[in-house]
């Protein structure tokens, strides 16, 4: 029946239609121009190939005989192709392989490539282990692959321990891990931790009881954890030792992704990264291995060391079967843990011995100790005031769905993409052949539907709106209320230091970088984030930063010059490009001249400028043209990074850090001009996100924390929490810390505003 279904014939006659159609997943041709359908037909009506090619001329369709007959030799070949081969003589018995279920699910994945059957394979022995160790069973992982590491140890007596702390505090570096209940490290409660002196030289140190060595022991699945006694070092304080390592003069510590453990062990046991002679592996090769893409450990030891490492979900389960890691074995647990520390010394080791990164040392190690620290302070947020404005923008969507409706004619779903796409296309016959063509209803078609003349253009207005507000209202009012960490009170954001290839940050839960600065409905919602009670929101924010890195970097004299003068660069390029006295500058001369400014450091072409500013295409051509010759250098620097990605496959920021573009050698058109484009832009942002990265360390250095305290980095901005009484010192202080991290040929301004909440503040 499914044959029938799916091919026309039953299963003794598809490698016929298969020979006619081809199949492109296994690179069989078949015969041009013959599809599913037609292949069907006439295997239904001939029966076989043979059969088919006897009686040629009795094909109807004259096309359709001259592509068979064109096509004999590949259809007999592609048969030949897709047939199975059945004269194969093997001897089983040679081939035996009885593994345990982990390594028929890694040898399944690895060596044969069967990943979907293997990953199965795998979550179900992890299941079974996890099964295992809850009845009592003692459950050893089955992880062995080419290349296994360890045995490890679990640390369980204060004998044991003495013995472990003495080779930690003589290794000169150890590799650091922490294994806790959650990913969020405020909500984390510590289990154990990991250390590594030398390859295959790994512990496990439990701290806290497991639940599932109680379960095991009691046969009750439900057993509280009192049942047993502490299945740590009995008797023995960990967090004192624990202090004295991390803060060993004599020790370097290393870790994978060191914010995490820092922000758990200062909670565990009080220790500061700042007190830590300290070594971030995921940083190291971000900054020194960007294009190898996927900075996980599991994935670094792959690609580096050669070696598999244990997933979490074999150890802990998966979806809603997971168990935390405190529910997790003993054996387990052991085997798990150390090995990410044991893979993190490797991963040092292999690192260290690469060129140094200036940009690591300099740059993203002495920032970490800073982002701990913000995101540890959080940033408040006024919840009756978040809940009122939810309310005002439940209040507007449905205004506007009403309206929406009431322009239509008629009720439909405005979220349905589909529906509005009938609205627009079908009832209202709205856009261009293109637009009707595609039946998109993305945001820039429903601009470019805003912008034309008829029906649907209130209606596209309507639903640009409608979309943004909606988007703040679920992303922000809404999250935000849920995101206020019932211990501190305020919004705790996690940053990734590298969230981009420039170096730029990204940041979640809640997601700071993207809250609109130019939109009513954005303003309000940076209003929602407010000080401690009493103090005062201070922002301290770049100005005009990558135009001025422009002027540095391409050398362009008059570009240089509007800087050093302290003119308005938009009303200044106004002047110069349109031939006019700066006095004479009409408003509308300043905003293409601001387009022009801006636009070109993303590589804007003249049909995007026409667009913009509403000029011909001739005209937005006449004022690039007109812009470059007078910024003399500009168009060189910009050529100059197109050569060098195309030559090399990176720019160069700044300070050397290095933004790899490989689409440019894509064979897709689009891709390369996207590269392209990059190219010109990557050194400026990326050089932008080195000298406020530095900024940040000098600031917090700066900073009285008893009177003031960095909250949260947007692009060019830096957010802080001050004191009455520090305001004013922070005004003359930020432009000069700020603003020296960097010698270029034209200031550095940084504009400082102070407000009773972020929006006010800018």
């Amino acid at each position: 029946e499914a044959a029938l279904a799916k091919f026309g014939v039953g299963p003794e006659q598809v490698l016929q239609v298969q020979a006619l159609m081809g199949d492109s997943s296994d690179n069989i041709p078949g015969i041009a121009g013959v599809g599913p359908k037609t292949a069907a037909d006439l295997v239904q009506q001939f029966g076989s190939l043979e059969v088919l090619y006897e009686k040629l001329p009795e094909v109807a369709r004259a096309t359709l005989r001259e592509k068979l007959a064109a096509g004999r030799e590949m259809a007999f070949l592609s048969r030949e192709l897709a047939s199975l081969k059945r004269d194969v003589s093997m001897d089983a018995g040679a081939w035996a392989f009885v593994p345990t279920l982990a390594q028929a699910g890694r040898y399944l994945e690895e060596t044969l490539e069967f990943r979907t059957l293997g990953k199965r394979l795998r979550e179900r022995a992890a299941k079974e282990a996890v099964n295992a160790s809850s009845e009592g069973q003692s459950v050893t992982p089955t992880t062995e692959n080419a290349n296994t590491w360890g045995p490890y140890e679990a640390v369980t007596t204060a004998a044991q321990w003495d013995n472990w702390k003495a080779k930690i505090l003589a290794a000169g570096v150890v590799a650091f891990d922490t294994e806790t209940t959650s990913l969020n490290p405020r909500q984390a409660r510590l289990v154990g931790v990991s250390f590594a002196v030398n390859e295959n030289q790994a512990c496990y140190v439990p701290i806290a009881p497991l639940a599932g060595d109680v379960q095991a022991q009691s046969g009750d699945l439900f057993a509280p954890q009192a049942a047993t006694g502490p299945h740590g070092v009995e008797g023995l304080d960990l967090r004192t030792d624990l202090r004295e390592i991390l803060t060993s003069p004599a020790l370097r510590i290393v870790a994978h992704n060191f914010k995490y453990d820092a922000h758990i062990v200062a909670a565990y046991c009080g220790v500061k990264l700042d007190d830590v002679a300290y070594e971030d592996t995921l940083l190291m090769a971000q900054t020194m291995l960007a294009p190898l893409g996927g900075f996980g450990l599991d994935n670094l030891a792959q690609k580096l060391l050669g070696h598999t490492m244990i997933a979490f979900t074999e150890v802990a389960g998966k979806g809603k079967a997971q168990v935390t890691f405190d529910a997790v074995s003993l054996d387990i647990a052991t085997a798990y843990a150390a090995e990410d520390a044991d893979a993190t010394l490797r991963l040092f080791v292999h690192l260290s011995a690469l060129p140094a990164s200036r940009v690591y040392s300099e740059i993203e190690r002495p920032l970490l100790p800073v982002l701990v620290e913000m995101e540890r302070v959080g940033v408040c947020v006024d919840a009756p005031y978040l809940r009122e404005l939810s309310a005002t923008m439940a209040l507007d969507l449905a205004a506007r769905e009403a309206k929406i409706h009431e322009l239509a004619g008629h009720t439909f779903n405005v979220q349905s993409t589909q529906q509005l796409a009938v609205v627009l296309f079908d009832e209202l016959n709205a856009g261009t052949d293109k637009h009707k063509k595609s039946r998109s209803t993305a945001v820039d078609v429903l601009e470019d539907l805003a912008a034309l003349e008829g029906p649907a253009q209130a209606i596209a207005t309507e639903m640009v709106q409608y979309r943004q507000t909606q988007k703040l209202r679920s992303t922000y009012t809404e999250a935000l209320l849920g995101q206020i960490e019932p211990t501190t009170g305020r919004v705790h954001t996690h940053y990734q230091q590298m969230g981009a290839s420039t170096g730029r940050f990204s940041s979640s839960d809640p997601n700071v970088q993207n809250i609109p600065i130019r939109t009513a409905a954005g303003r309000q919602v940076r209003q929602a984030f407010v000080p401690r009670a009493g103090w005062q929101m201070v922002s301290a924010d770049y100005s005009q930063i990558e135009l001025r890195l422009l002027a540095h970097l391409s050398g362009s004299k008059a570009l240089t010059q509007a800087f050093i003068e302290g003119v308005d660069i938009h009303t200044y390029t106004a002047s110069l490009v349109a031939g006019v006295p700066l006095a004479d500058v009409t408003k509308e001369q300043r905003r293409a001249a601001k387009f022009i400014n801006f636009g070109l450091v993303y590589g804007m072409g003249a049909r995007s400028l026409a667009g913009q500013i509403g000029c011909s295409l001739s005209e937005a051509q006449s004022w690039i043209e007109a812009y470059f010759n007078r910024y003399d250098g500009v168009r060189d620097y910009m050529d100059m990074n197109k050569r060098h990605v195309k030559e090399r496959g990176y720019v160069e920021t700044l300070l050397g850090r290095k933004v790899w573009l490989p689409d440019i050698n894509s064979p897709n058109a689009g891709l390369r001009a996207g590269a392209e484009r990059a190219a010109i832009n990557a050194p400026l942002q990326g050089s932008n996100a080195d000298i406020i990265k530095l900024a940040m360390v000098q600031v917090a250095k700066a900073l009285n924390p008893n009177q003031a305290a960095m909250l949260l980095q947007v692009h060019d901005e830096l957010v802080l929490e001050a004191a009455p009484e520090a305001v004013d010192g922070l005004k003359t202080l930020l432009p000069q810390v700020m603003g020296g991290v960097v010698k270029l040929k034209v200031p550095l301004l940084v504009e400082v505003g102070v407000g009773p909440n972020w929006d006010a503040a800018h």
